[in-house]
């Protein structure tokens, strides 16, 4: 969830740093204020920013179905908090001899 959120921000910024006619419902300066957000490691923060900015979810472009995806996966108290399985350590290669008890 995050990470495609993340890589559609990162592909937008760098469309409209390039010049790319905008032809979605978002302006440039809340894009980089999503950017840094996502950047800062600030979801908290980026919640608040969208509830504020409701007019992010409308429409059928990457950014609003990226952001409506974010939304919804983070929701909950306890989805939000949740932890991404990427973090951790591909551990189904562990001999578990190895293992000291």
């Amino acid at each position: 969830m995050k990470k495609s959120l993340i890589a559609t921000v990162s592909a937008l910024v760098i469309a409209t740093q390039l010049g790319t006619p905008a032809i979605a419902g978002f302006k440039t300066r809340q894009l980089l204020e999503i950017d840094a957000l996502i950047n800062a490691g600030e979801w908290a923060d980026l919640r608040r920013y969208v509830k504020l900015n409701p007019e992010l979810l409308v429409g059928d472009d990457a950014l609003a179905l990226q952001l409506m995806s974010f939304m919804e996966d983070t929701g909950s108290f306890l989805a939000f908090f949740r932890f991404d399985e990427s973090m951790f350590p591909d551990m189904s290669k562990v001999d578990a001899s190895a293992a000291i008890y």
